[in-house]
């Protein structure tokens, strides 16, 4: 049994010392690291230690302030007792697990049992630290220096090949360090050969080898000793992992032909294993897109189990009118683009679903969707919100905190409301969408992220370009993709479908049966404009709801929905009371006079023969101030 390997940290000369005893070590802030770090500039899962034979590789996992040795930003490399290695303000070295180097001093004799146990933990180290990784570069890097180690070879090569191309090559030589170009440093010759054998490929001394004697790529390369085994998983070959020495002829035998086939059929398990995960995931995502195009129902989690979809398979959308088919297309050509969108449309109109809809039919599913309302918040609080602070940086700010867009990073960030920013935080914003930077609130730090960004606003950001209230520069940023949400009264054809689908969804929320409309219900919604488009009529379904059972009739929705019905209408016909043949009346007569007098209520006043006051009033009473055209400046007389 090897030696635990000794960790020496420090960070604010609070010095730790951690004793572990396995093949892998991942250090991060993350719960689940063996060594955590308190360290603000630390990621979830920064680096991690890899014990192969008696080398420890230190290898960072795509850090976001990188993982430091000395001066140097290093990806992959193999340390020592003597090397320090910084992560933000935390340093730390290695002390201990050193001592399996002093088998090399040993004799003979006594040597085998070592070398035997040294092939056998990194044989071991590599199965562990494979089913740990996810990233094929860094798996790709752990194979090449396993081969090294197995068979102390003076380079190794692995070549990934996908539709019959290759995919991935890489090479790195005994000093663990990457060669440049390996597909040039590898014979062409030898590389087929080794693709098409169900066994190792051995060679000698590729210069005097009869089958491979007068070879020009062999001899340009100055090739001696060769090894090279197929990477095949079930009835496909996957790749090749490859051994070379260049000064030594026989540097490879039996015994490491044998290990080399080993590593080679773990890392095939391992990547093949991958690829078919990697398939499954694009068959779903293609039949995700197949059923949207077909418009069949879809039902995807978001926040929760979403609702079913009636229209396009977007999960949380419904409607089939023209105007949302148009929006389905839309939504559907940039799926995947990584641009930056701006969704315009009227409150209550559901911008934020088509945001979740974005991000959730997308590859991005997976990854964070983090909402921020930039008009709910001052410009000091949004700026912490948006970037995070440090501790210290103002008043209340007792320990660091992460930003939103931190916390989206390699997701979508959904800026709801992005009109209402002020000119500061749009400059700060800028920011971010030109350098991919942010600077948490109260630090010097610069931290890089990668976040898709989706903004909603339900005013209009060119004009107020115009107006000089929002930059020009942040709304092209912002606006490479524009998506305009319709108001309900632009598709009255989808009324009556959303509102049976918010009747079931209230009803089940509640354990009621979903209640019915009535023909005449139908009629009134449909006839209504909804100023608070979606949202209203949700809120409707839901007092529908809470107050009745069993269908729905005209006379049980809101005042403001049957007066507005009557409205368009005039008269009721004698059927109706007085009083309410004479309201009818009186709304028709108000709306002709302000279609008259459109942005001048003094005028239409006039009309009436009654004062301006008195028509203020009955336009609050009737509820028809969304009935009127944007209102112009009036004139202080008549």
């Amino acid at each position: 049994m090897r030696n635990p390997l000794e960790i020496h940290l420090e960070r604010d000369q609070i010095q730790q010392v951690v004793s572990l005893d396995g093949d892998t070590i991942t250090l991060g802030r993350g719960l689940d690291c063996e060594i955590r770090l308190d360290d603000p500039l630390a990621s979830r899962h920064h680096c991690r230690l890899e014990r192969l034979g008696k080398d420890v590789f230190l290898v960072d996992l795509g850090s976001r302030n990188g993982t430091w040795l000395g001066n140097e930003k290093v990806d992959r490399v193999v340390i020592t007792a003597s090397d320090v290695v910084r992560i933000g303000s935390t340093t730390f070295r290695i002390a201990g697990g050193l001592a399996d180097r002093l088998a090399s001093m040993e004799s003979t004799q006594t040597q085998e049992i070592p070398r035997e146990q040294d092939l056998l933990h990194t044989l071991l180290a590599v199965g562990r630290t494979l089913d740990q990784e996810e990233r094929m570069e860094r798996s790709a890097a752990l194979l090449v220096d396993a081969a090294i180690t197995l068979t102390r070879a003076e380079r190794g090569f692995l070549f990934l090949l996908e539709d019959g191309r290759t995919s991935l090559a890489l090479a790195r030589n005994f000093a663990r360090e990457p060669v440049p170009t390996p597909e040039a440093k590898f014979s062409r010759t030898l590389l087929e050969k080794a693709l098409k054998s169900k066994k190792p490929v051995l060679v000698q001394d590729a210069a005097t080898d009869g089958e491979f004697a007068g070879v020009e790529s062999i001899s340009d390369l100055g090739l001696r000793s060769v090894l090279a085994v197929p990477l095949r998983y079930r009835s496909s070959v996957l790749g090749l992992l490859a051994v070379d020495h260049r000064l030594t002829a026989a540097a490879f035998h039996d015994r490491e032909a044998n290990l080399l086939g080993g590593l080679a059929g773990m890392a095939a398990v391992y990547l093949g294993a991958s690829q078919e995960r990697n398939q499954v995931r694009k068959l779903k995502r293609k039949n995700a897109r197949l059923q949207r195009q077909l418009g069949k129902r879809v039902s995807t989690e978001v926040r929760g189990p979403m609702e079913t979809t009636t229209g396009a398979g977007f999960a949380g959308l419904v409607g089939t009118s023209p105007a949302m088919q148009k929006l389905y297309g839309e939504m559907e050509r940039i799926l995947e683009s990584h641009a930056s969108v701006v969704i315009e449309g009227e409150s209550g109109t559901g911008k934020e679903l088509v945001a979740r809809a974005l991000h959730f039919h997308s590859h991005w599913a997976d990854k964070p969707f983090v909402v921020e309302n930039c008009g709910a918040l001052p410009d000091t609080l949004l700026e912490s919100e948006l970037f995070g602070h440090v501790k210290g940086a103002f008043t209340g700010a007792n320990r660091d905190r992460k930003g939103r867009f931190e916390e989206a990073d390699g997701g979508t960030m959904f800026l709801d409301e992005v009109g209402e920013m002020s000119s500061a935080m749009q400059s700060r914003l800028l920011r971010v969408l030109q350098e991919g930077e942010i600077r948490p609130v109260g630090s010097n730090e610069i931290k890089r992220v990668e976040v898709r960004v989706i903004a909603a606003t339900n005013v209009d950001l060119a004009a107020k370009v115009k107006e000089g209230s929002f930059r020009e520069d942040l709304f092209y940023r912002l606006k490479v993709i524009g998506l305009r949400l319709p108001p309900l009264r632009e598709r009255r054809e989808d009324v009556v479908l959303l509102a049976d689908h918010f009747l079931a969804l209230e009803a089940a929320e509640v354990g009621k049966e979903p209640r019915t409309l009535s023909a005449e219900a139908k009629h009134a919604l449909e006839a209504y404009d909804w100023p608070g488009n979606v949202r209203e009529l949700r809120n409707e379904m839901r007092r529908l709801t809470l107050l009745g059972e069993h269908e729905v009739v005209r006379s049980e929705l809101s005042p403001t929905i049957q007066e507005f019905e009557q409205a368009e209408t005039g008269d009721p016909g004698p059927s109706h009371p007085l009083p309410e043949r004479v309201r009818a009346l009186e709304i028709r007569a108000i709306l002709d006079a302000l279609e008259k007098e459109p942005g001048n209520r003094s005028r239409a006043a006039k009309l009436l023969g009654i004062t301006r006051f008195a028509l203020l009033r009955k336009i609050e009473k009737y509820g028809l101030l969304h009935q009127e055209e944007p209102m112009k400046k009036e004139e202080t007389s008549d």
